[in-house]
């Protein structure tokens, strides 16, 4: 029954798994959320998404990101190559100039923003941050490219977090991209927490399975089939589809819930590759059925309550209400056995 229960919690979670395989429509002009249309794509060209960054970006003594999301790409049947442009030790001042070169060499139709963590160690302010990320990014749109920015990604280097990435440099980040209508990918969540020791190499810089998680975080969010509208909601399919929105509250639970357990395990990745394949139809007949609606919510409740318990540290209970399901379903199944054989 254990067995059981956790399954169902694996699968639940993985509705808010990125898109679907073959998904992507890399055919003719594409349109982000904004409505910034990317350049036009002649039949059968590739379409170039750039990856613009640091040295987190460029690989640091492990695979970069941009070797995984081409595979993920790649592995989807996706017209599309991933070029990596980053340096090492750039900061955003230079970032911002730089950028229009690579604009210029490349022609991209996505640009990936990562940048601000060496901002960070020398104490660039976070305003200072946030304006020269949002001039990359009107660069890139007036290149004719579809902006994608991400948040800065922990340090540990010195032994302690620094507490300043996650409260005041990547809100400011973050609120940039909502109210320019752009595209933000929370890289932060998605390999901080518990298992951010292995996802790092030197405090600083992704292992390959970091690397991975950045990864499937940016091939989630990469418009597909036209958009990221219908019951896709940044990834969360099925959720999504029962709450009527990518912003619920619950939602947000939930892709939380993915990024910091789902997303960092070796088997749970596979599961959420596996997902990719079939959760959109699902979504799909769920959203135009009221009474399927409910009752995944309904379905859905448990695991909520779950990851609203691991995420605020108090998993024990979690663990505490599985021992106590199991020892009440073992007293029931040994009454009956006792009834019956009376």
């Amino acid at each position: 029954m254990v067995r059981k229960l956790m399954l169902v919690m694996v699968l639940v979670g993985m509705s808010c798994a990125g898109p679907a395989s073959g998904a992507f429509d890399f055919g003719g002009d594409q349109n982000d959320d904004s409505g910034t249309t990317s350049r036009t794509v002649s039949p059968g060209e590739r379409r170039r998404i750039v990856a613009f960054g640091d040295s987190i970006t460029a690989g640091y003594h492990a695979t970069p990101y941009s070797v995984y999301l081409q595979q993920m790409i790649d592995s989807n049947g996706c017209n599309a190559v991933v070029i990596n442009t980053g340096k090492g030790g750039e900061n955003t001042i230079n970032g911002a100039q730089r950028i229009s070169g690579v604009l210029g060499e490349h022609l991209p139709h996505y640009v990936l923003i990562m940048e601000g963590a060496n901002d960070v160690k020398i104490g660039l302010s976070a305003q200072a941050v946030v304006a020269n990320i949002a001039t990359m990014a009107s660069k890139s749109a007036a290149a004719g490219a579809i902006p994608i920015v991400s948040a800065i990604t922990p340090n540990t280097q010195s032994g302690s977090e620094r507490r300043e990435i996650p409260e005041i440099y990547n809100p400011g980040i973050a609120a940039m991209a909502a109210n320019s209508g752009i595209k933000f990918v929370d890289t932060y969540n998605a390999v901080a927490g518990p298992n951010w020791g292995s996802n790092n190499i030197d405090g600083i810089h992704m292992s390959d399975q970091g690397a991975r998680l950045l990864a499937q975080q940016y091939f989630a969010v990469i418009p597909c089939g036209g958009g990221s509208g219908g019951s896709g909601g940044g990834g969360c399919f099925i959720a999504t589809a029962a709450f009527g929105s990518p912003l619920d509250p619950y939602v947000s639970l939930l892709k939380q819930f993915r990024d910091r357990y789902l997303l960092n395990t070796a088997v749970g990745s596979s599961m959420v590759d596996f997902y990719y394949t079939y959760s959109p139809p699902l979504a799909d007949f769920i959203a135009d059925r009221e009474i399927l609606k409910a009752a995944v919510r309904v379905l859905l409740l448990p695991l909520i309550g779950c990851a609203y318990l691991l995420l605020n540290g108090m998993g024990y209970l979690v663990v505490f209400g599985l021992v106590l399901f199991v020892l009440l379903m073992a007293a029931g199944l040994r009454y009956r056995r006792r009834m019956h054989l009376a």
